[in-house]
C-alpha cells in the first residue's frame, strides 16, 4: 500500500481518500486536481475496488489517459479502469443498448462539418429567396441547432438570446432543424450532439440504467464546471441509484457558456445530490502569491461562487504584476517585444513566455511588431486534424463500407473521380445508397456507370477499391492502407504541399492498425483524435512566443504572461454588456487569464480607440477599475516610445 500522506497535502488527501458517497472537490487553479485524481484511483483500487468497476469521465481522452497511467505506474491494475470522455462512454453504450432505440450497429458518426453540410442539404429544399439563403450561413444554423440540444431550448429561445438579428428565420430555422432530424434517422447517421441526447434517452430507461450502474459503481467527472445541461443530467443518471460520484473542478474557471457548458451544474451539485463532502483545493503550486493576490481579488467580486483564497505553495514570493499604461496599441507592442526579448535575455526563453488575449483582433498591432522585430511567435488553434480535407477524403472511402448509406461519405469519394463533378456525384450516390447493402452496389449500380463514360478506368479503379475494403478477412490498419495507396495520386494532383500531407496519412496509418474493428476507428476519428495538424500551436515550441486567446490558454501554463486589451467593451466583451449572467462569465475568463502565469504577469491597456476617431479613447476594463485589484498591482504608465 502506498502511503498517500507522503505525497498529498491535507485536503489532497482528504479528496483522494472519501470513497462513499457523493464528493464535491472544488479544484482552484493549479491546486493540483489531476494529482488528487490519480491518487483517489489509487486509493479506490488499493482498497479492494474493482477497477472495472470505476468510471472516470474527462473532456479529451489524453486527460483520462494521463491520470490513469500515472495511477497505474503506482498499480498496474489501475490500467483496466475505464477512462474517456462523455462522448466515447456514449459510443459504447449506444453500440450495446442502441436497438433500444431502434439504431443498427451500422450507424455512422457525423463529425461537425459533415453536420453542418447535412444541415445545409436539408436546407435545400426550404422555400427561401437567395438574398436570404446566402444570408444564413450553414455554420450558422448548425451552431443555433446544436446549442438548442446542448442547452435543452427551443430554437426561438436560442435566436432571441444569442442571433437576435435572426428573429424572422426562426420558423425556417425551425424546419431546417426537423428535416436535419429525419434525415439523420434515414441515413444512419448520428451527430455529435446525438449521442448525448441518446445516452440520456438509454439511462433514463430504469432497466438498462441499472446494468450500467452495476458495471460502474464509482463515477468520477473531471472538469465538472464546463459540462452542459445534458452531461450535468448524464453524470446524475449514472449515479443515481448509488450516489458514489465524486466531481472535480472549478466554478471560477467555468468560461465556456458560448458552446453550452452551464455554471449552475457545479453551483447545484450539493442540492442535486443532498449531504454531499465539499473539498476545497486552495494550496497552487503554479503561481506566486502576488499574483495569486490579484487573483484572489477577482474572486471576491464574483456573485455566484464557492467561497476560497488561494495560497501559494512555492518558496518563491515573485515580483508583483504590473498594470501598464499606454498611448496607442503600437506603443504597447512596441513596449511588450522589447520586454519579452529582455525576460529571454534574463533567463526565459520565449516558449516560456505568452500573449493573451479576449479576441485575437486586439493582437494584430502586436503581431506586426513581432515580425518587425525578428521575434518568432505561434498562435494558439488550428484545425483539428480530422478536418483537414486530405483526412476527410481518405475516411470517407471507409465510411462508406462502414455504413452503404453514408450519403455524404460517397458524394466526397466519388467527387475524387476524374469527371465526376457534383450533379454526377448526386445521381450516383442516391442509386447507391437506394441498393440494400454494398454487395448489390457493386453489382448492380456500378454497372449503369461503366460503359460509355469517358473516364471509366478511373471509375473502375474506384470499384476494385470498394471490393477490396469490403473483405472482411483484411485488418483494419490493410484497410485503411489500401485507401491510402488509391489517394495518394489524387492527392497528388489536389495539393501543392502533398507531400507534407502525406506525413499526416502515414501517422494515421499507423494508428489505424491498432484496431480491431473499423466503425470503432472511424468512431473514435468523429468523436476526437489528438490534434497533429501542421502549425497547430503547442505549448513550449522553442524559441516561439505564444499568442493565445484566453479560452485557448485554459489548462496551459507560462512562466511570464502578458494579458493585452484590457479595454471596456473588449475586455468584458461588448456584447456581454447588460448581461448579468454574460459578465460573471468574463470576469471568470479574467481570472483564468491570470492564473495562466507561474512568475510574471504585465497587463496592459492602451487609450487610443483604434478604430475611432483620434477624439475618441478607450475605458479601462471594469475588471480592472476598482480599487481592490489595483492595490494588488505596479502601476507603470509609458513615457517615451520604445
Amino acid at each position: 500500500m502506498i502511503d498517500l500522506k507522503k505525497h498529498l497535502n491535507s485536503s489532497q488527501f482528504l479528496a483522494a481518500t472519501t470513497i462513499d458517497g457523493p464528493v464535491l472537490v472544488i479544484a482552484g487553479a493549479g491546486s493540483g486536481k489531476t494529482r488528487v485524481i490519480e491518487y483517489r484511483v489509487l486509493n479506490l483500487v488499493q482498497n479492494g475496488i474493482d477497477p472495472k468497476a470505476i468510471l472516470l469521465l474527462t473532456f479529451t481522452r489524453n486527460a483520462s489517459r494521463v491520470m490513469l497511467s500515472r495511477a497505474s505506474s503506482h498499480d498496474p491494475r489501475c490500467g483496466l479502469v475505464e477512462g474517456g470522455t462523455f462522448h466515447s462512454f456514449a459510443y459504447k453504450v449506444l453500440k450495446r443498448y442502441g436497438s433500444a432505440l431502434g439504431f443498427t450497429s451500422s450507424f455512422s458518426i457525423l463529425d461537425e462539418s459533415d453536420s453542418a453540410n447535412a444541415v445545409s442539404k436539408c436546407s435545400d429544399n426550404i422555400n427561401i429567396s437567395e438574398r436570404d439563403r446566402k444570408f444564413l450561413k450553414k455554420d450558422t444554423i448548425k451552431n443555433i441547432i446544436s446549442m438548442s440540444v446542448n442547452k435543452h431550448s427551443s430554437v426561438e429561445e436560442i435566436i432571441e438570446k444569442e442571433y437576435p438579428h435572426l428573429i424572422e428565420y426562426s420558423d425556417y430555422i425551425k424546419n431546417v432543424k426537423a428535416k436535419y432530424v429525419k434525415y439523420k434517422l434515414e441515413k444512419n447517421y448520428i451527430d455529435y450532439d446525438d449521442m448525448l441526447v441518446y445516452l440520456k434517452k438509454l439511462l433514463e430507461n430504469d432497466s438498462i440504467r441499472k446494468h450500467v450502474a452495476a458495471k460502474y459503481k464509482y463515477i468520477m467527472v473531471d472538469e465538472y464546471q464546463d459540462t452542459n445541461k445534458l452531461q450535468g443530467d448524464i453524470a446524475y443518471l449514472l449515479a443515481k441509484d448509488h450516489k458514489n460520484i465524486m466531481i472535480v473542478g472549478d466554478d471560477a474557471q467555468s468560461i465556456y457558456g458560448f458552446r453550452g457548458a452551464t455554471h449552475k451544474n457545479i453551483m447545484d451539485f450539493p442540492a442535486i445530490f443532498p449531504g454531499c463532502a465539499v473539498i476545497k483545493l486552495e494550496e497552487n503550486y503554479r503561481s506566486t502569491q502576488p499574483i495569486l493576490d490579484a487573483a484572489n481579488s477577482v474572486l471576491s467580486d464574483m456573485a455566484s461562487k464557492y467561497e476560497k483564497r488561494l495560497v501559494s505553495g512555492l518558496k518563491h514570493k515573485g515580483p508583483r504584476p504590473e498594470m501598464w499604461f499606454f498611448n496607442d496599441a503600437y506603443e504597447e507592442a512596441a513596449w511588450i517585444s522589447q520586454k519579452m526579448n529582455g525576460l529571454r535575455d534574463s533567463g526565459i526563453p520565449l516558449e516560456k513566455q505568452c500573449v493573451l488575449f479576449r479576441s485575437s483582433y486586439i493582437s494584430i498591432a502586436l503581431q506586426a511588431e513581432l515580425n518587425k522585430r525578428g521575434i518568432s511567435y505561434q498562435l494558439m488553434g488550428g484545425m483539428k486534424f480530422y478536418e483537414s480535407a486530405h483526412v476527410k477524403d481518405v475516411i470517407s472511402h471507409l465510411k462508406v463500407i462502414s455504413n452503404p448509406k453514408d450519403e455524404l461519405s460517397w458524394h466526397r469519394a466519388l467527387e475524387l473521380i476524374e469527371g465526376v463533378g457534383p450533379r454526377t456525384s448526386e445521381k450516383i450516390s442516391k442509386d447507391f445508397i437506394n441498393q440494400l447493402s454494398l454487395e448489390d452496389i457493386l453489382k448492380k449500380s456500378f454497372v449503369k456507370y461503366e460503359k460509355g463514360f469517358k473516364y471509366s478506368n478511373s471509375l473502375l479503379r474506384f470499384k476494385a477499391l470498394m471490393e477490396g475494403l469490403i473483405n472482411d478477412k483484411e485488418s483494419v490498419g490493410s484497410k485503411f492502407e489500401a485507401a491510402l495507396d488509391y489517394y495518394s495520386p489524387l492527392m497528388k494532383s489536389r495539393f501543392d504541399d502533398w507531400n507534407t500531407r502525406i506525413n499526416d496519412l502515414e501517422t494515421l496509418k499507423k494508428i489505424s492498425y491498432r484496431y480491431d474493428s473499423l466503425q470503432d476507428l472511424l468512431s473514435d476519428f468523429a468523436i476526437e483524435l489528438p490534434d497533429l495538424s501542421r502549425g497547430h500551436a503547442l505549448q513550449g515550441h522553442k524559441n516561439q512566443v505564444t499568442l493565445s486567446t484566453i479560452h485557448s490558454a485554459k489548462g496551459m501554463e507560462w512562466d511570464a504572461v502578458f494579458l493585452i486589451g484590457l479595454i471596456d467593451g473588449v475586455f468584458p466583451v461588448s456584447f456581454s454588456l447588460g448581461d448579468e449572467e454574460g459578465i460573471e462569465e468574463e470576469r471568470r475568463l479574467f481570472y483564468v487569464g491570470l492564473t495562466r502565469a507561474k512568475d510574471y504577469l504585465f497587463l496592459a491597456f492602451h487609450q487610443e480607440n483604434n478604430r475611432g476617431s483620434m477624439n475618441q479613447f478607450n475605458k479601462i476594463s471594469r475588471f480592472i477599475n476598482n480599487s481592490r485589484i489595483l492595490s494588488r498591482l505596479e502601476q507603470k504608465v509609458a513615457k517615451e516610445t520604445w
